[in-house]
């Protein structure tokens, strides 16, 4: 079985292995999303819908300011809005949905300015700094753009405009690779030896698994 990862599925697997092996691999069940989820779709919709040029809905007027900060980063660059970033399994760029996609990233904005690059996320939850996607974007736009030498990513917390910021040289982003290698071979790992152990967590409440699930924690 051939799989393609992004940063979703391997968090996924992560937080738990048997919910990525129904979902993913039987899909036998669907994750429909709850509330949370729907509301951070709508926003990102939003904001996205502005930055391409339209008008601020209101359940997004008091990101007005971080659009128009968004723009002065952009001002002599590149905008990039909800840009694919798709690789093969040799870590050459393809298609989001070409035969060989192997490993796909979504970034909400992208800046590039000469050997400059910016990346920002939007986030509508709980502060919870997972650099590792991040780190994963970098990657991603090292590949993508050779001119490109650092790359300043940020999440951004939309409910209390608090960032984490990163930057990522060129030099050093084998050692993320080797990070995200890591990561994927695990799921490899798995379906080779079709092991797919429970991780029961808090997280059970919101799986789609929970119903029919032994080790559910709900």
């Amino acid at each position: 079985m051939r799989l393609s990862h992004s940063y979703s599925s391997i968090k996924l697997y992560e937080n738990c292995p048997l919910r990525y092996f129904r979902q993913r691999i039987t899909k036998d069940v669907v994750d429909e999303g709850g509330e949370a989820s729907k509301y951070g779709e709508r926003i990102h919709a939003f904001l996205e819908a502005r930055l391409k040029g339209s008008g601020m809905g209101s359940e997004t007027a008091q990101y007005e300011p971080l659009c128009q900060s968004v723009e002065k980063i952009a001002r002599g660059g590149e905008l990039h809005i909800e840009k694919e970033l798709v690789l093969t399994e040799n870590l050459t760029p393809t298609g989001w949905w070409d035969a060989d996609a192997w490993l796909r990233s979504k970034l909400d904005v992208l800046v590039i300015t000469g050997s400059d690059a910016v990346v920002m996320d939007w986030k509508t939850g709980k502060r919870n700094a997972d650099q590792f996607q991040m780190q994963l974007f970098a990657a991603q736009v090292f590949k993508h753009f050779p001119e490109v030498q650092r790359v300043k990513t940020s999440l951004v917390w939309l409910k209390t405009m608090e960032m984490d910021t990163e930057q990522y040289n060129r030099i050093d982003i084998n050692v993320v690779w080797a990070e995200v290698m890591k990561r994927i071979q695990r799921i490899h790992d798995s379906l080779e030896h079709d092991n797919w152990p429970a991780r029961p967590s808090g997280l059970c409440r919101y799986c789609p698994c929970r119903h029919d699930c032994d080790y559910a924690r709900v």
